[in-house]
């Protein structure tokens, strides 16, 4: 795992060009602390700094050249299945001389062109440079696991691995992007291809693009699809599911370095932690953390498997002085981020770093078979649906339904979300929660202009959600594959766990796995009031029951409570302490006053929280 940056502007780099790019370097050191590589050619400068994992040799260092073309290639990431590519171009007459998957990269890029992209199972964001068209070519993987970011002036392109390093750069833009701070303050992150800076971006997932005389050119080059089904039984679907799972993790037990496994004790960890324990026998270590509250802590859950599956569990309590760590964090992550679960992250990244470089992880198994309540819910609408057109339903009519105010709409509302088109309870209930508070907290100029950001961001990915897939579930399971995923989940870990160092990897993030199970039958995924029931009958082979069938915890942190009481100084002095600048679209009194509120018994949490982080982030922006 790396970090990668690099200016474009041809036909050659604006003078200084390459000692702007030191800061940015610096800033993604942590991702890579063993090796750190610059290049620069006509209109081109790259930088890498490298986690060393497969060919510990410098000789696989980069920035990294292809003698045959010239070109070259700055990789942060992983080609789990870069020996069987490299066996293939081998047959062809290619040759090598490192034991690693970047060099394979280079070589597929020469062979099948931005075609390679096809070929790659893995997570990835990489730049490279294409000498003979004299154009950079970027992309980033499936899912999104590694990040990118960039923006585009008179001075060319700028990128990074990370919003935080970029913005070092002397040129990056600095101004709030006030439509970015709305949907931060709905959601709790900042979607895809938005940053909380206008000007700069995310390159989306399954995206790629090249950078050349003509700009930036942007597509996307792979997307889930759950229209097209197979008919199987379900011991036909476990037994094709399996063997997908267990290719997956194999690949992924590629590394030069100590690998282990993070153990939640829930399903998909678990699951990881079986099929680890199968290819592995007596070697898995696991790694797990608890918290001292029994309603949030999953460590007892995670000792149960470790000790049915022979795991050697090394585990910590988070004790509550790493509170402390929440400036460190919300300055990590480069934007305002208040998923609460990113502090755990970083804890148990930080512990299982001092005994590991590589980690397993149970990420993307609630996004690949309904793991969460809402898709349960969603199977009355299931049966609704075929009484009723599965056309997405108009854009202004949803507007409409979220705008509207009384008893009647509201009445009105509930039905729709949660029987006629409950792929539509992000904005027609999830967003009301917090409408009343934005629009206390918003100035009136700002109040005004924003009042439809969040419908203008969610309905693309609604009709999207209507193109890809045939049922209610389903279209939910795409529009948080497609969002919250990317954009929350895996931003949380990757950020956490290359603060230290580490490298995780999701084998329930295969983009094979994924194509599989979108092709499933969707009572194999939400059967009955079981959620994610093809990974839990599979798991059932392997685990005990009553690890698999209890009620979902997450990772998340008594967040109400401790700022209610022993957190409310540290709210109130967060609030205090924010960039006075956020006062052009907030006003900062109601944010105090809605801590009051909240220490005195009203729940304000989910908003309170978002502007603590906020406050938090703004200190150091």
């Amino acid at each position: 795992m790396c970090g990668i940056c690099g200016h474009i502007r041809l036909p050659e780099l604006p003078e200084g060009a390459a000692t702007r790019l030191e800061p940015v370097l610096a800033g993604i050191a942590h991702r890579g602390p063993n090796q750190t590589g610059r290049w620069q050619g006509p209109g081109v400068a790259f930088g890498h700094t490298r986690l060393s994992i497969l060919d510990l040799d410098e000789r696989a260092g980069q920035p990294m050249h292809d003698p045959h073309t010239g070109n070259v290639i700055v990789f942060n990431g992983e080609i789990y299945n870069f020996r069987a590519l490299r066996a293939e171009l081998e047959k062809r007459g290619e040759s090598f001389r490192t034991t690693g998957d970047t060099e394979v990269l280079l070589a597929l890029y020469r062979v099948h062109g931005r075609d390679c992209l096809k070929l790659l199972r893995g997570m990835y964001a990489f730049a490279i440079w294409d000498a003979a068209r004299r154009e950079v070519f970027l992309a980033r993987d499936r899912v999104g696991k590694k990040p990118l970011v960039y923006f585009e002036g008179p001075e060319g392109l700028v990128f990074a691995s990370e919003l935080r390093a970029l913005r070092a750069h002397a040129h990056c833009p600095t101004a709030l992007d006030p439509e970015a701070l709305d949907l931060y303050l709905s959601l709790g992150y900042v979607p895809c291809p938005r940053t909380i800076y206008g000007g700069v971006h995310k390159l989306p997932p399954a995206h790629c693009a090249v950078y050349g005389a003509g700009g930036l050119s942007l597509w996307r080059y792979w997307d889930a699809d759950y229209r097209e089904k197979i008919d199987v039984s379900e011991a036909e679907a476990m037994d094709m599911a399996w063997d997908c799972l267990r290719e997956s993790v194999r690949l992924r037990l590629e590394s030069d370095v100590p690998l282990g496994l993070l153990l939640s004790g829930g399903v998909d960890s678990s699951l990881i932690a079986a099929v680890l324990a199968e290819l592995s026998p007596g070697q898995a270590r696991a790694f797990s953390i608890g918290f001292g509250e029994d309603k949030y802590n999953e460590l007892p859950h995670a000792q149960t498997v470790a000790n049915h599956l022979g795991l050697c569990l090394t585990h910590e309590i988070m004790p509550p002085a790493t509170l402390e760590a929440l400036p460190e964090v919300a300055a990590r992550y480069g934007e305002p981020y208040a998923d609460d679960s990113a502090l755990p992250s970083l804890f148990l990244c930080r512990m299982a770093r001092r005994h590991i470089t590589v980690a397993l992880g149970g990420d993307g198994g609630d996004e690949l078979c309904c793991g969460y309540p809402t898709y349960r819910h969603a199977k009355v609408a299931s049966a609704l649906s075929a009484l009723f057109p599965t056309t997405s339903p108009a854009d202004e009519t949803l507007r409409s339904l979220a705008a509207a105010s009384g008893p009647l709409s509201g009445a009105w509302r509930s039905f729709a979300s949660g029987s006629l088109w409950p792929e539509t309870k992000p904005l027609l209930r999830a967003e009301l929660k917090v409408r009343p508070a934005k629009n206390r907290l918003y100035t009136p100029a700002t109040a005004s202009a924003l009042r439809r950001v969040h419908a203008d961001w969610f309905l693309p990915w609604l009709r999207a959600s209507y193109q890809h897939a045939g049922n209610p579930v389903e279209r939910m399971l795409y529009i948080d594959n497609a969002t919250c995923l990317p954009d929350d989940l895996l931003v949380k870990m990757d950020i956490a766990s290359m603060a230290v160092a580490l490298e995780v990897r999701s084998p329930l993030l295969d983009h094979e796995l994924i194509e599989l199970f979108a092709r499933l039958p969707v009572g194999l995924k939400v059967k009955g009031g079981e959620t994610k029931h093809l990974l839990k009958k599979m798991a059932e082979q392997k685990l005990p029951r009553e690890v698999l069938y209890r009620r979902k915890q997450g990772f998340d942190l008594p967040i109400r409570e401790w700022m209610a009481g022993p957190m409310r100084g540290f709210v109130q002095d967060a609030l205090q302490a924010a960039d006075p600048a956020l006062g052009e679209h907030l006003r900062l009194d109601q944010a105090m006053a809605m801590a009051r509120e909240h220490a005195s018994g009203t729940n304000h949490k989910n908003i309170l929280w978002r502007l603590v982080m906020l406050a938090l982030w703004s200190r150091n922006r």
